[in-house]
């Protein structure tokens, strides 16, 4: 069942996902099939009560209440992929990490970014999107962090 963001609690799970190719124009066909995907999401045949922010029309975010089978996340995962592939939108490796260059968001690899950090192309004091977080407590409190205060200090001491 979907509910507004606001109404989620705050130990729902989160799934990731960073889009790639986005066509501003199906923007709201993404809205709509998430809002759909989420009114009728099941585990074990019972409702899971289920919300999705798009931010910055680079992410997905989908959370969900309850103890969700792996059937169920499976089921979601392929749906969200097949949808996106229909639209042309591809997604991103886990691999990639979203750094801000002013409002903008630039992806690298890890060894990449290590290697900026080094010649100081890119601060640890510069903001980075956190694709670890995994409740929605965790998106409200850290899906922007610094870098040094990221998973990544400890490839940069």
């Amino acid at each position: 069942m979907y509910v507004q963001l606001d109404k989620i609690s705050g130990n729902a799970r989160c799934w990731i996902y960073t889009l790639e190719n986005v066509n501003r124009n199906v923007s709201e066909e993404i809205n709509k099939f998430l809002t759909k995907l989420c009114e009728n999401w099941m585990t074990h045949g019972q409702p899971v009560k289920a919300s999705y922010k798009i931010y910055n029309d680079s992410y997905i975010i989908l959370f969900a209440e309850k103890s969700i089978s792996g059937c169920s996340i499976d089921d979601t995962n392929r749906s969200i992929r097949e949808k996106l592939n229909d639209l042309s939108i591809g997604i991103m490796p886990n691999s990639k990490i979203g750094i801000f260059n002013d409002e903008k968001i630039v992806y690298y690899d890890r060894l990449s970014l290590i290697n900026k950090l080094k010649e100081r192309e890119i601060l640890n004091t510069d903001k980075m999107i956190n694709t670890t977080v995994q409740t929605k407590d965790e998106y409200d409190k850290k899906w922007i962090v610094e870098i040094n205060k990221s998973w990544l200090v400890n490839f940069i001491k």
